[in-house]
């Protein structure tokens, strides 16, 4: 039974890690570092740091409802999560669970980012210029987004999570949908998707550094410039002729519009730099990374 769910944990780890890693490359491409980069110290599509957090999350919640006495009511919207059949609304109790997670998850990044700084050289995140910070690798106000995902994890994701685990388990283990072979053929290929993860762990663990020149040498990075530009100038010339069509009237009244949008939202912008930056006039962390969109090395 234990190697049972051995499996399904690594299951909902890979599918956490992929998860968030895709979380991550929308958020630095339109919010941090404005471009587009691989977020991670590995090359695959893969952050294992969002796969320890969601079994973290999950683990914990396993535990708080086990251990406790079923008199210390728990959020448990249609029953059965954990083996607690009764359904039970938000309480004030909810508050132990949720407040320990919320210190797991702010732990969890604090020490990833200490290893892969103090270990690794490399700074896959960088809060030197958020007030408080502690290392450059946590601060109040990404703590304070920790705090966010936990809770929406607590009340939305987790019964929707331990759902999945449950079917996951059943779909292993239990004859599920197809048969036992399909099962065995699941886990032939979640044990080759392991497999990519451990190379890519081993290989990227020196590959800073030679993957630009690889690229240099290659000349992978040159081709990739040159469809870079060819791709904007055709965006450009497709969005010149669409406007054409357009009056220019409505045109003029659509760029005014435009305008002052954006110097409210720039003001807007402003007034939260000054409040959370220790530089407001630093912009972003797009120096954080090569033109590869990789990590920097720091030697």
């Amino acid at each position: 039974m234990a190697s049972k769910y051995l499996m399904v944990f690594l299951l909902i780890f890979l599918v956490g890690s992929m998860g968030g890693y895709l979380l991550e490359v929308l958020f630095r491409r339109f919010f941090s570092a404005k471009k587009w980069v691989n977020p991670g110290f590995m090359e695959g599509p893969w952050l294992p740091l969002y796969g320890f957090g969601i079994l973290a999350m999950l683990s914990l919640c396993w535990m708080f409802y086990v251990l406790l006495p079923d008199s210390i009511p728990l959020f448990n919207p249609a029953g059965g999560m954990f083996g607690r059949e009764e359904p039970c609304g938000a309480t004030a109790w909810d508050l132990i669970p949720i407040c320990c997670i919320w210190a797991s998850l702010i732990l969890l990044e604090f020490l990833a980012g200490v290893i892969f700084v103090k270990g690794f050289h490399v700074r896959l995140w960088d809060y030197t210029n958020m007030r408080g910070n502690v290392l450059g690798v946590i601060c109040p106000v990404f703590s304070l987004i920790w705090l966010i995902v936990d809770i929406l994890y607590y009340y939305v994701a987790g019964p929707l999570i331990y759902d999945m685990f449950e079917a996951m388990f059943h779909y292993l283990f239990e004859g599920g949908a197809g048969g036992d072979a399909v099962n065995f053929l699941f886990l032939f290929f979640m044990g080759g998707a392991y497999g990519i993860f451990l190379y890519d762990l081993v290989r990227s663990l020196g590959l800073f550094g030679k993957a630009r020149a690889l690229a240099r040498e290659s000349g992978i990075e040159a081709r990739y410039e040159a469809i870079r530009r060819k791709a904007k100038a055709i965006y450009a010339g497709k969005k010149a002729e669409i406007l054409s069509y357009i009056p220019e009237t409505a045109r003029k009244r659509d760029e005014e519009r435009r305008r002052k949008g954006k110097e409210e939202l720039g003001k807007l912008e402003k007034a939260l730099r000054r409040l959370i930056l220790i530089d407001p006039e630093k912009k972003g962390s797009s120096g954080n990374y090569d033109k590869d969109g990789r990590p920097l090395h720091e030697d």
